[in-house]
């Protein structure tokens, strides 16, 4: 009797640590299972998006800790891998949204991080192709110089100024008041000149009536 309740205790003691390691790998399986995952995405993985495309949505099986929002993110890179996020991430519930501009149609690749209902960081990626219309950029042109309006209605070009090449002559332009100074410099060398020519006629004179005076009196 001793010995078969020996053998009953050694029994019940291996299957109690054999259930106990069974329970705590269930518990451990339990515990790496509870992390939160996407559950649906737009647009959907490997699909290819004909009409505009303006938001990236994910959804996921339950609510990000928000107390980590600086830890939540996404990015949606085109081929060349520039960002086409335009506005930080919209978390409503258990769903993430954030805003989108494609620069060119081809594929893309969307980069999700978010912190899980219990504590743990997750992330991923997937991609789609985007076959949609793209904004071309506004053209950019130099406004046009209005000519200038002459008297009448009329419209002239502007003249361009000459440029002097060194060692030219500059030749002075003249205006009014250099024009009427040189007209009255004129005139006034005329009436001296007159003045002079009958001074000349006057004594000329004097000295002729001088000699025949002279020679009657002799």
């Amino acid at each position: 009797m001793t010995a078969l309740r020996r053998a009953l205790a050694g029994v019940t003691a291996a299957t109690v640590a054999a259930g106990g390691l069974l329970l705590g790998g269930v518990v451990g399986a339990g515990s790496a299972s509870a992390h939160d995952y996407l559950v649906s995405t737009s647009p959907a993985a490997d699909s290819t998006v004909t009409e505009p495309l303006t938001q990236v949505v994910l959804g996921f099986n339950e609510p990000p800790l928000t107390d980590f929002a600086s830890a939540i993110a996404i990015e949606v890179r085109d081929a060349a891998g520039a960002n086409i996020v335009t506005d930080p991430v919209s978390i409503v519930d258990s769903t993430l949204t954030v805003s989108v501009a494609p620069t060119a149609q081809g594929a893309y690749t969307v980069l999700w991080q978010t912190v899980s209902s219990d504590g743990h960081p997750v992330s991923g990626e997937y991609g789609f192709t985007y076959a949609g219309p793209v904004a071309a950029p506004a053209p950019t042109t130099a406004p046009a110089t209005a000519p200038a309006t002459e008297p009448g209605g009329g419209t002239s070009a502007p003249t361009p100024a000459a440029s002097a090449e060194p060692g030219d002559p500059v030749t002075p332009s003249p205006d009014a008041s250099g024009t009427a100074a040189e007209g009255g410099d004129s005139g006034a060398l005329v009436w001296v000149g007159l003045g002079g020519a009958l001074l000349v006629l006057v004594v000329a004179g004097v000295v002729v009536a001088l000699v025949i005076r002279s020679r009657r009196a002799a």
